[in-house]
């Protein structure tokens, strides 16, 4: 079972990026020899943690609480994931910060909602 904040979320989420973390900063310049400078420093907070549903679904109740839940809290919160309490932010860096799809197109939509993402930042 997944909670953000106090959102309980009823379908099971994927974390979507889980094994492709940047965890290491680096840049590179070349000396006026021509010789190679790195330099390298361990990223300590900040990694991009996503989950989803991919084909699964989620119930359009839910996804509305999250939706009003992204769009009011701007400071840090527990996201409660497979037994692992995070402490996170919304990522609102790179467009919205949680999307879905109707399952199937219906006026007012349809009560399910599949290829949800949610995008958090650790802190």
């Amino acid at each position: 079972m997944t909670t953000v904040d106090s959102i309980v979320i009823s379908a099971d989420l994927l974390w979507l990026n889980r094994n492709n973390q940047v965890r290491v900063a680096a840049n590179i310049k070349r000396a006026l020899n021509g010789a190679p400078q790195v330099q390298q420093t361990i990223i300590p907070a900040g990694h991009a943690m996503e989950l989803g549903t991919k084909s699964g679904w989620i119930a359009r109740s839910e996804f509305e609480q999250l939706q009003a839940h992204a769009a009011s809290t701007l400071t840090a919160f527990t996201l409660a994931y497979e037994g692992t309490d995070y402490n996170v932010v919304w990522d609102n860096t790179q467009g919205a910060p949680i999307t879905g799809e109707d399952v199937f197109d219906e006026v007012a939509g349809y009560p399910q909602l599949t290829n949800v993402t949610l995008k958090f930042l650790t802190v």
